[in-house]
């Protein structure tokens, strides 16, 4: 090992409490503390790996000794022989004990008799125990009488990254102060500081992929850095650090959502082929593929990409593919490489897994397409005889006109599937579930009776396509309204049910919304509407449900099967 080379946490550990990232509500309150002579005499520092915590101690070690303090803004001075002691360990006063090798009862009525003593050079004698957790409940114990009453001359800071297994006899006897992650534009500012100063150039998104995966911990991502710059010299460039690090890098993720959208599933193996033969490791891929999935859903919310850690380019590329998903869409995702990566970690064919999450993914619209398929054939079946009529159809071809005859067909048509964003926008809500309604049915109900001086069923039912674009900006809203069925109108109020208790919910939290948009969209100021379940809204709209008996498109009359077989290629429904 050189003499000269220094690890840069080392190097630029800090010297005065102004030097520490991301902890001011520590070291200021800390420095107040000393200035009016409140220091207390236990204190317990807490917070993940890497944020400051025995940097902190130190410094408060330092500062409540050092003559120079008071007139330096109550921070370690580092040039009397005080601070110098404190940071080469040499000091007599300052004693840190490492609680995971010294956690017995022992060590700890040693040290309780030690502490009597006043200290040597310094005004306070202080104890700091690293790792504190890790002390045997004997040795806490021992630990309690001179914690509770200390002499004046001494004092304890104990530090622990889990401080939930601190018993609770001494979290009452101590200052509890708690660190906090450290946000990634700190990490890298301060490397990039780090950079200047020893003349390295490196490019910032270099920088952001470090200080990302340092993750929070301000001494890992120095380490990261230092391992860096061992592989590229003095120039660091953002490929040579994803070669260093070995990490998949992001255009790759956008490989597999561009897969996702196009439904390829053959590429799934290619994909899997790449993650093996460049030897990434497969959970790092899903870690990876679930913040590019957060990436995404994060866009579509807010819609922008300021709260996206990712380079420029990279959140122009998010905005763009944002707007061919759904919020749904991105959950489902999300949750699949979630259940994936669970897998995995018991998994003796991790391949196995992996490739098999990826075909899911993509081919996770067919269960849409599936779920339309079943809402549409069951409103069908509630609403009479006649068929759903899918939008905008092109005349039928010879092969679909072959369907509707008496004769069997020979071969099913296929059909393209469509994605989740396309089946929205060729079956809207109304063509869906209206058909349910008598009325809309074509069924000889009378409903001269549910009318009145508001507006009529016939206004809202036609217009009710119209309506559900209109809600395109409410995301949430409008995302639900494939589900919601138009039970009927009466008195100048929309009855709506959906058999999706979700759907139910998100029209409950934005029923204010929804009112509102009816309201604005009818011209009727005085219009509203109630949800609640099918048969109590089609009841109470005075437009009952016309019964019928449930049959497979199988068990049907020749005559009757026709409108079935209609749905299925409307919806683009293949044979398996």
């Amino acid at each position: 090992m050189s003499e000269t080379f220094q690890v840069t946490a080392r190097k630029w550990r800090p010297m005065r409490f102004d030097e520490v990232v991301g902890q001011e509500h520590v070291t200021r309150t800390l420095k107040n503390a000393i200035q009016s002579d409140r220091l207390a005499h236990a204190y317990l520092f807490t917070g993940q790996r890497g944020c400051g915590k025995t940097t902190v101690a130190r410094l408060l070690a330092k500062a409540i000794n050092c003559p120079n303090a008071p007139t330096n803004g109550y921070e370690p001075c580092n040039k009397c022989p005080i601070c110098l002691s404190i940071t080469d360990g040499s000091s007599m006063d300052v004693r840190e004990i490492d609680g995971a090798s010294n956690n017995g009862v022992d060590d700890v009525r040693s040290l309780r008799d030690n502490v009597k003593y006043s200290p040597v050079q310094g005004k306070y004698k202080v104890i700091i125990i690293d790792e504190v957790h890790m002390l045997s409940n004997s040795a806490f114990n021992a630990l309690l009488k001179t914690l509770e009453e200390p002499p004046k001359h001494l004092v304890f800071i104990f530090a622990t990254t889990e401080v939930q297994k601190v018993l609770p006899t001494i979290l009452s006897r101590t200052q509890r102060y708690d660190f906090r992650r450290i946000q990634l534009d700190e990490i890298t500012a301060t490397l990039r500081n780090i950079a200047k100063v020893d003349g390295i150039d490196i490019e910032d998104d270099a920088l952001l992929i470090i200080a990302k995966k340092g993750d929070g911990s301000m001494r890992d991502a120095q380490s990261i850095f230092d391992q860096v710059v061992a592989y590229c010299g003095k120039k660091v460039e953002t490929e040579h650090v994803r070669e260093s690090l070995n990490l998949i890098d992001t255009d790759f993720f956008f490989s597999v959502t561009d897969a996702i959208k196009g439904k390829n599933a053959a590429s799934a193996f290619e994909l899997s082929n790449q993650i093996i033969s460049k030897g990434y490791d497969i959970e790092e891929f899903f870690n990876g593929l679930l913040e590019h999935l957060r990436n995404i859903l994060t866009v579509i919310v807010t819609q922008s990409p300021k709260l996206v850690e990712a380079a420029r380019a990279h959140q122009e590329r998010y905005v763009a593919i944002s707007k061919d998903l759904t919020e749904g869409d991105m959950i489902r995702l999300i949750r699949l490489a979630q259940s994936a990566l669970e897998r995995l970690r018991t998994s003796q064919q991790p391949r196995i897994t992996l490739e098999v999450a990826l075909v899911e993914m993509m081919l996770m619209d067919r269960a849409v397409e599936l779920q339309a398929l079943i809402t549409s054939i069951d409103s069908m079946k509630n609403g009479g005889s006649r068929a759903l009529e899918a939008p905008a159809r092109p005349a039928a071809s010879p092969r679909i006109e072959a369907a509707k005859t008496s004769t069997p067909r020979t071969e099913a048509p296929r059909v393209e599937p469509k994605s989740a964003v396309e089946a929205r926008k060729e079956v809207e809500p109304s063509q869906l579930l209206s058909t349910s309604n008598p009325a809309a049915a074509g069924g000889s109900h009378d409903v001269s009776n549910v009318q009145s001086s508001g507006v009529e069923w016939d206004t809202v039912k036609n217009g009710w396509d119209g309506f559900v674009d209109s809600l395109k900006s409410k995301r949430s809203l409008h995302s639900s309204m494939p589900s919601v069925e138009l039970c009927g109108v009466r008195r100048s109020v929309v009855y709506l049910s959906s058999e999706d208790s979700h759907t139910l919910d998100v029209l409950g939290k934005f029923k204010d919304t929804l009112v509102e948009s009816l309201r604005t969209y009818f011209s009727a100021p005085t219009l509203s509407c109630e949800i609640g379940d099918r048969d109590t809204m089609h009841s109470r709209s005075g437009m009952p449900l016309l019964a019928k008996e449930v049959q497979t498109p199988a068990a049907m009359p020749k005559k009757e099967r026709a409108p079935i077989e209609d749905a299925l290629l409307a919806l683009g429904a293949q044979e398996v």
